[in-house]
């Protein structure tokens, strides 16, 4: 019997997920809504750079990331990678 087209997707999905597959880069589902504007941005940078949306939105988290280690001393660091929950202000007066 013939897979329905969202068995077809639910299986490209999972090959495609965590690195099931050898050659496959391990990948996680993203799944958000966002504002207009910051979509809008990311086509944006996608097109100037010449680059995938996803290829730009992972850059620009490796930036961010890297910029916020390079403030941090050894323990916030460790504490900032292994995702415990710190009060620090991120400059937009939100914390």
């Amino acid at each position: 019997m013939a897979s329905s087209n969202a068995e077809r997707q639910r299986a490209y999905r999972q090959r495609h997920l965590k690195g099931l597959d050898e050659d496959v880069e391990m990948l996680e589902r993203i799944n958000a809504m966002v504002h207009f504007r910051a979509k809008l941005n990311l086509e944006r940078l996608a097109v100037h750079h010449g680059m995938t949306q996803r290829a730009v939105l992972e850059w620009v988290l490796e930036e961010a990331v890297a910029h916020v280690l390079n403030t941090l001393d050894g323990p916030a660091q460790d504490a900032f990678l292994d995702l415990k929950p710190t009060l620090r202000n991120n400059g937009s007066g939100e914390r």
